[in-house]
């Protein structure tokens, strides 16, 4: 009998050590779905980020309020573009992660461009004549953001302002 309550015990070690692997690597790797809704729970954050920061512009109420408000959105942006680059991407995912992190660094240098444009002492005449604004970066993004959701993410497109 103490031979078999050894191999009982041996595969009660054998089966309390497997199930702890498993368990570090669901900790470690996380698993597909978890993985799927804290990419999603990024990408929509980053969306939400980046829509209020550029819907903030057309709520301006001078030109000196327009450029300030175009700075911001450049710097929110970008600073939205690095925590996107920085979460963890399901590999499935990691294409159009890439390309939205290039648009978004790209769409916040462009708003930096416009900002500094406008402060220009040969421009600032003609701020008070703009009515409205186009970058060709917040199509991108909408673009990439439209591909995510046909992959399964949820997450709405960038508003017009």
């Amino acid at each position: 009998m103490g031979s078999k309550s050894g191999v009982l015990t041996l595969v009660a070690v054998a089966v309390v050590a497997a199930v702890a692997v498993v368990a570090g690597l669901v900790l470690i790797g996380g698993d597909d779905e978890s993985s799927r809704e804290s990419y999603q729970s990024a990408v929509v954050n980053a969306r939400d980020r980046v829509d209020f920061a550029y819907g903030r512009i057309a709520r301006s109420e001078s030109p000196a309020d327009l450029i300030q408000r175009i700075d911001d959105a450049a710097v929110a942006i970008g600073d939205t573009a690095s925590d996107l680059e920085d979460a963890g991407v399901p590999e499935e995912f990691e294409d159009e992660n890439e390309r939205l992190v290039r648009t978004l660094r790209s769409f916040s240098d462009s708003l930096a461009g416009t900002a500094a444009q406008f402060t220009d002492p040969s421009f600032a005449g003609t701020v008070t004549g703009i009515t409205s604004l186009s970058f060709p970066e917040w199509n991108t993004a909408n673009k990439i953001l439209a591909q995510l959701e046909k992959q399964g993410i949820q997450v709405e497109q960038l508003a017009r302002h």
